[in-house]
Order: structure tokens, then sequence, then C-alpha cells
């Protein structure tokens, strides 16, 4: 199991806002939360990820809302980790994977690192 040093943890919960500015330091470990129901087939995707990416993606995991009822929804949390410095947007989509249009949602992030 890798660890990673963690200098601080910001979360950001999206509810209904389609995006968000997100401040961090080189080095620091990020959440990012997002309402889904993988029960339709539909997850969060990183649609704008590149080598070049000043956050790099560490973690990702779905957890079933409190009621857990079949075909209830729950979040799924990224966890992103500020590699360098500077200004980056990151773009969600929530779609089918093997769909090649279809997205229903989109986030779109903006992170800083200082």
């Amino acid at each position: 199991m890798k660890k990673y040093v963690v200098l601080g943890i910001i979360c950001i919960c999206f509810l209904s806002f389609q995006s968000r500015v997100i401040k961090v330091r080189q080095g620091e470990v990020f959440k990012v939360i997002l309402k889904a129901n993988h029960s339709t087939g539909y997850s969060w995707q990183w649609e704008n990820k590149t080598k070049k990416s000043i956050v790099d993606s560490v973690y990702m995991d779905y957890v079933l809302s409190d009621k857990a009822i079949t075909g209830s929804g729950g979040n799924e949390i990224w966890e992103f980790k500020a590699k360098s410095k500077g200004e980056q947007k990151l773009i969600m989509i929530y779609k089918r994977p093997w769909e090649e249009d279809g997205d229903i949602d989109k986030k779109e992030i903006l992170v800083r690192v200082e």
C-alpha cells in the first residue's frame, strides 16, 4: 500500500454547482466528491487528463448512500495530489464509459497550486 505525505486535505463537495475554484499548496492532497449512481452505468470521468497535468489522481472510490436501497445512488470520491505550481481546470463528465456521446452532467474545477 502506498503512503502519501499529506500536508493538508481539502474537500470540495459538489451537489448542484457547475464550477468551483480551489487553492492548494504543492504536495497537498484534496478530495472532490461527486454525486453518482453506478447502478445506471454512469460514472464520473476526468475528461481533460494529460501527462502535463499539475495534479494527479491518486485514488477514486464509490460510496453508497446511507440508505443503500437497491438502485439508490451514492458519491464518487476522487483524491488528487498537487504535483507542481500553476493553474489547471479539471473537467469531469458523468457518462457511461461505453458510449461515445451522451454525458448528462459536467463539472469544471479550477485548481490553483501555490
